[in-house]
């Protein structure tokens, strides 16, 4: 049976509070399962290129993490985001990919755009859908999502065919919005949710829901697809490997391509094939101080087996910390949120030292420091950050010599492996087991 939330659950998870790292380290190890396993699936037709997006530095904007009320200290100068196109009706709309939750919601043309900051409105939302959802709305049910840097979208709930890659989810539920106060760029009109059906269950107004079946498990349910999806995120060409840096584990380079969401299977990107790692999706209650009592998954919550950092000097290998902690895997993330104990271990093994920049709210480095090793251990699987994805030399500072570091740290969950971890693999969804897979992906 599923677990209705209470009002008290919506308002954790708005504020997102979180134990702290040392109340992590008590969760019980057999909550892990970890394995390295060969791999048993193969690439699918069904797969669907993503376009990338870099959006421009908006002041006030909170970090790709607003969705879900993330209280952290973020000043993400370079939004990356993944861009699909959904076919609802008879329409094509852009929305943006988000494996963090699970609601697909669509702008209607002719929405109402507010503004709380005293500037001209203007939300940055693409065109819209014309009209209204073919199969009509649901009556009385209100369709919110408010977030913690002032941005929201409100409307109503309702129907239509929704076709991704040419498989099409049948009288879908979906959000149709017709208030939106924004921060975009124009190119998305809405956004994707892939995540487990209980995050529906969070509706933005006064009351709570019935959870629904999001896009992906309507087409899982009616036995249109396994019950897996795959993504594998190809960075930017011109996104350059700092000086000195080419050396790093890795296998034969392939040339950079595109990104891909894949349905059933695996996308046509090439792996290590030794390198496959399962480990279980967790389940809502692993995060304690969200209040949530359910055994059921709800994110695609992970725990690593341990963390490895430093430089390889001679016959001294690379830190290893084993703290075990959940973890979310969230495309709609740029950079990877770890613990500040962790992050500033690994902040030191830059060399010279990254250095904390006020006015940017964010560590930076020198653009061609020496970059560490810093990888994530499942079973016996290491999967190594590319130095180009720790030291991104596309974010600089005023004075172009100091780069972003791609991995940021706080006391407080949520912590999250974002883009800056998923250039270097091929993440696999595995809902029908309840399982996440990933293999390394040849250098690219």
């Amino acid at each position: 049976m599923k677990t209705a939330l209470s009002q008290c659950a919506i308002l954790a998870l708005l504020s997102f509070s979180f134990f702290s790292l040392a109340e992590h380290a008590k969760q019980p190890s057999t909550q892990l399962h970890a394995v390295t396993a060969r791999n048993t699936l193969r690439v699918t037709d069904n797969y669907i290129p993503l376009r990338k997006h870099v959006a421009p530095h908006i002041p006030g904007q909170g970090s790709t993490l607003r969705r879900r009320g993330i209280m952290a200290n973020l000043t993400n100068i370079h939004d990356v985001y993944y861009i699909i196109e959904l076919q609802v009706g008879n329409q094509t709309i852009p929305v943006s990919v988000d494996t963090g939750s699970s609601d697909t919601w669509l702008v209607q043309n002719g929405y109402r755009c507010i503004s709380y900051y005293g500037e001209t409105p203007d939300c940055g939302l693409g065109e819209g859908l014309r009209g209204n959802l073919s199969g009509g709305n649901i009556p009385d049910l209100v369709f919110g999502r408010a977030y913690t840097d002032g941005t929201f979208v409100r409307g109503y709930f309702g129907y239509d065919d929704v076709s991704i890659g040419g498989i099409t989810a049948k009288h879908q539920q979906l959000g149709l919005v017709d208030v939106a106060s924004w921060f975009g760029d124009g190119l998305v009109s809405g956004l994707l949710g892939l995540a487990y059906p209980l995050m529906t269950s969070l509706e933005g107004g006064e009351q709570s829901m019935a959870p629904y079946n999001p896009v992906f498990f309507t087409m899982w349910k009616d036995k249109l697809v396994q019950g897996l999806f795959s993504i594998a995120l190809s960075r930017d060409a011109d996104q350059l490997t700092p000086p000195g840096n080419e050396a790093h584990p890795s296998s034969p380079v392939e040339s950079a391509g595109t990104s891909f969401l894949a349905l059933g299977g695996l996308p046509p990107v090439t792996v290590d094939e030794e390198s496959w790692a399962i480990t279980p999706i967790q389940s809502m209650k692993l995060l304690g101080d969200w209040d949530f009592s359910t055994e059921e998954r709800g994110l695609y919550i992970i725990v690593a087996d341990a963390w490895v950092y430093g430089r390889r000097n001679g016959s001294v290998g690379l830190s290893k910390n084993t703290t075990q902690f959940p973890v979310l895997i969230d495309v709609g993330a740029t950079l990877s949120v770890l613990p500040k104990e962790l992050v500033m271990a690994l902040y030191e093994s830059f060399d010279p030292p990254a250095k904390y920049m006020s006015s940017r709210g964010l560590f930076y480095a020198l653009c061609n420091a020496t970059v560490p090793e810093f990888g994530v251990q499942i079973g016996t699987s290491i999967f190594y950050f590319a130095p180009e994805d720790l030291l991104r030399q596309n974010a600089r500072d005023p004075t172009n010599e100091y780069c972003r570091i791609g991995v940021t740290d706080s006391y407080f969950g949520p912590y999250v492996l974002g883009v800056t971890f998923l250039s270097n693999v091929v993440a696999v969804f595995d809902v029908g087991n309840n399982e996440m897979r990933f293999a390394s992906r040849k250098k690219y």
